[in-house]
């Protein structure tokens, strides 16, 4: 079980539709509502999560579609002291940088920070990524398409090796 800290999370995706299936669906698996009646939630959490609301952490997201602002995000939030526990990258994000070089910015910031690569592509593979983005122990990777379920088990793995 995750502890009560409120783990902060930062998506980047260029697919405005991703984007807002990160939103909707790990927003309800870190921020429940309370909406549906309690047996419908946990049937819901159930199938959708495969834990209940009483195992999951508390988590703000945000969420960008571009390298370079996810960089700048990344910049403002520690400038504010509040640096982001987990940044989930899309590889591909054009126009502008990939989700490797926003991931070397942003260790270039926070060395130790936990990245997430998202791809559908095979331009890179695992071993590829631990060698340009450094420690290899920082990081991770999920191929799409992506089970939110799978992809928050991943957050949470991330949060908890920092």
């Amino acid at each position: 079980m995750v502890d009560d800290t409120k783990l902060r999370v930062l998506l980047a995706d260029d697919e405005e539709a991703i984007v807002h299936v990160y939103s909707v669906g790990l927003g309800y698996y870190f921020a429940p509502s309370d909406s549906l009646p309690p047996d419908e939630v946990d049937a819901l959490e159930d199938e959708l999560y495969g834990r209940t609301e009483d195992e999951r952490p508390r988590a703000e997201l945000t969420m960008c579609r571009q390298g370079a602002e996810a960089v700048q995000l990344v910049r403002e939030a520690l400038d504010a002291g509040e640096p982001f526990d987990v940044v989930v990258l899309d590889i591909r994000m054009p126009p502008g940088i990939d989700g490797v070089e926003a991931a070397r910015q942003i260790r270039d910031l926070m060395p130790e920070v936990q990245i997430l690569f998202v791809s559908g592509f095979s331009d890179y593979g695992r071993a590829d990524l631990e060698k340009l983005v450094p420690p290899a122990a920082n990081m991770d990777y999920i191929e799409k398409p992506v089970r939110l379920s799978e992809l928050a088990d991943k957050i949470i793995a991330a949060y908890e090796r920092a």
